[in-house]
């Protein structure tokens, strides 16, 4: 084995190592809505997460990884190695029925892993689009398990707008259409409060049994779980249990899943093949914490867009270490493809790139000098370095202040509390450049000649009709 020497005496495994002891397997661990400070890695304080701080210690943790303000553009985003806005251009998240998805010419991280032999699979969340031509069979996975979208976009009468122990409301005639649960292409049942509560057993449950078919060849599995989003339903061996409230349990019960994961790694000797990363698609709510970051899940300050975010490969990527480094959801495209030794589709722009370096440890790796934050169609910020420029800040378009730009060292003040914009005139400037050479590419807001086409569908149908009928090609067989 061939290995490259990092500063401080640590070692670190090379890219030329990994692919000759053969193509690793991947996990993409994905917490719906987990806050910065939701887990004690990143300083929690209420939540006991003793399999999440095992794997720090045993692990990297990233403090600078970014995704998007929400859902359906940060999925995107892991999904093709682009910015949300170039692959999935929309102002806000992907609902029931909507006639637009992920458009099934994108080159996706499970095509791209299944064309090179690997054994695909994605457990839970999807939210790219719950038309058949958008689901996950169409976009390079051999399966799925688990919900179209997010666990509250069903009717209030099945438990989809209130948390277990509260009262259900009376059916309404103009609610949205129950929420499905899928096997492939395939309803399994409408989800009621029962089946939320029992999401997170079932997912792992599944995630479990796909690793275990599939060990003696390489697989990529997806894990996105749909805890911890409102509505908050954690098991029944879960509620309950923490001291701190629903939200808790919930977030102690996820860190039990991702503890039976890596176990079930380690049982069938598979911990030294597997790169896992665990992260979250968007910022925390205010249920949760962000902790010292300014802002919660649908903002471009930090805590909307910065996660906590771990790799974890035993024996080749260094222990108890973490790095700062600019890195984000469209780095696990390029890093995981070239990991497995395949090529990047060379007819379209990834904007991510192979962070392999920076999870290895390697001495003078870098992530990206520049992210851009955008809402939707709008770009509200950018980060060069240290230096973060709000060029529209995450508030009402009728706020004065609302264009005023703002300058933030985020070094010396992670919580955007302090704009230094009229002290440091040329770094705002420079900011400023980089926003102008945006111009030409996604733009600042709207249509953008650097977006790629949504995918899109005439007369879109809900999987279950509002009066519990399952569309036609989706009946259990």
């Amino acid at each position: 084995m061939r290995y490259v020497v990092a500063a401080m005496g640590v070692m670190v495994v090379s890219l030329v190592a990994v692919a000759a002891e053969g193509r690793p397997n991947f996990i993409v661990i994905n917490i719906d809505d987990l806050g910065y400070a939701d887990i004690g890695p990143f300083g929690s304080k209420i939540n006991r997460t003793p399999h999440l701080d095992r794997m720090a210690r045993e692990g990297r943790k990233l403090t600078s990884f970014y995704a998007a303000p929400v859902c359906s553009p940060s999925r995107a985003m892991l999904m093709t190695g682009s910015y949300p806005k170039r692959c999935l251009p929309i102002p806000h998240v992907l609902f029931p029925a909507h006639d637009v998805g992920l458009s099934p010419k994108e080159i996706t991280i499970a095509k791209i892993l299944q064309s090179h032999g690997y054994a695909t699979a994605i457990i839970g969340k999807w939210h790219l689009g719950d038309q058949p031509e958008f689901l996950p069979n169409k976009h390079g996975f051999d399966y799925h398990f688990g919900l179209p979208y997010s666990n509250d976009m069903g009717p209030a009468e099945d438990g989809a707008k209130s948390s277990l122990g509260q009262p259900l409301p009376k059916p309404k005639a103009d609610g949205q259409p129950p929420l499905p649960l899928l096997r492939n292409q395939t309803v399994l049942k409408r989800v009621r409060p029962e089946d939320q509560q029992a999401m997170v057993e079932n997912y792992t449950q599944q995630a479990i049994a796909f690793i275990t078919a599939n060990k003696k060849k390489p697989f990529f599995l997806y894990m996105a779980h749909n805890a911890v989003h409102f509505p908050l339903y954690p098991g029944q061996a879960w509620a309950g249990k923490s001291p701190h409230g629903l939200y808790s349990d919930w977030v102690e019960e996820v860190d039990d899943s991702v503890g039976q994961i890596l176990d079930t790694l380690r049982q069938q000797q598979l911990a030294q093949q597997t790169l896992v990363i665990f992260t979250s698609d968007n910022g925390g709510t205010v249920r949760g914490s962000n902790a010292p970051l300014r802002g919660f899940k649908g903002s471009t300050w930090e805590g909307g867009v910065r996660v906590p975010t771990i790799a974890w490969w035993p024996e080749k990527i260094p222990a108890g270490t973490q790095s700062d480094a600019i890195t984000g959801m469209f780095d696990i495209l390029p890093t995981l493809a070239a990991l497995a030794g395949a090529k990047l589709p060379k007819d379209r722009i990834i904007d991510g790139k192979n962070i392999w370096p920076i999870l290895a440890g390697t001495k003078d790796a870098r992530g990206h000098d520049t992210f851009y934050y955008y809402r939707g169609l709008r770009l509200e910020a950018v980060r060069q370095g240290d230096w973060k420029l709000q060029i529209a800040h995450p508030v009402k378009k009728d706020d004065t202040d609302f264009n005023t730009p703002k300058l933030y060292n985020l070094k010396t003040d992670i919580g955007e509390t302090q704009d230094v914009a009229a002290k440091h005139p040329d770094v705002v400037k420079q900011l400023q450049q980089l926003v102008q050479a945006m111009e030409n590419d996604l733009g600042r807001d709207g249509p953008a000649q650097g977006s790629r086409e949504l995918g899109k569908v005439p007369n879109p149908q809900p999987l279950i009709r509002n009066d519990g009928t399952i569309r036609p090609g989706f009946e259990p067989k």
